[in-house]
């Protein structure tokens, strides 16, 4: 069977959708979570909810390519608006991850938050794997 461009394209997209709403899902209830807890400063408040939005935003921002973009080729823009979520998503995750392993946690909450941490990374990592996998502006190949 012949590979098409809008065949590969559907491939991409449901490699780099999972991303996005798993990164919604995430990030989303965190900001409830941030303006709820009485423990935290207003400028505590503030500089998680900045943390959430620089995921959520980009997360959104990619979910628009993709549905703007169905059935077409992810090009420069849309390729690097992919690969800017999930390398961001992977440094968010490895720093704060660490932070939280070397804090003073129960064990369960370093559990569920190493959980999302590898599930966002290897996430990431499907999804640029997939935009990354044709060279900018060409058509795969048509193989038998």
């Amino acid at each position: 069977m012949a590979a098409t461009v809008q065949g590969v394209q559907y491939l991409v997209a449901r490699r780099v959708w999972p991303l996005v709403l798993w990164t919604l899902v995430v990030w989303v209830p965190r900001i409830r979570n941030i303006w709820t807890d009485d423990e935290l400063s207003t400028r505590g408040q503030w500089g998680r909810t900045a943390l959430a939005l620089s995921l959520i935003v980009p997360a959104v921002v990619v979910a628009g390519v993709l549905w703007r973009n169905r059935g077409e080729r992810l090009l420069g823009p849309a390729k690097a608006a992919v690969v800017g979520l999930a390398t961001w998503t992977v440094v968010v995750w490895l720093v704060r991850g660490g932070s939280i392993l070397v804090a003073d946690h129960d064990t369960a909450f370093k559990v569920v938050h190493t959980v999302l941490a590898v599930v966002s990374i290897a996430l990431s990592a499907l999804a640029v794997r997939s935009v990354t996998a044709l060279p900018v502006g060409r058509a795969p190949v048509a193989t038998r």
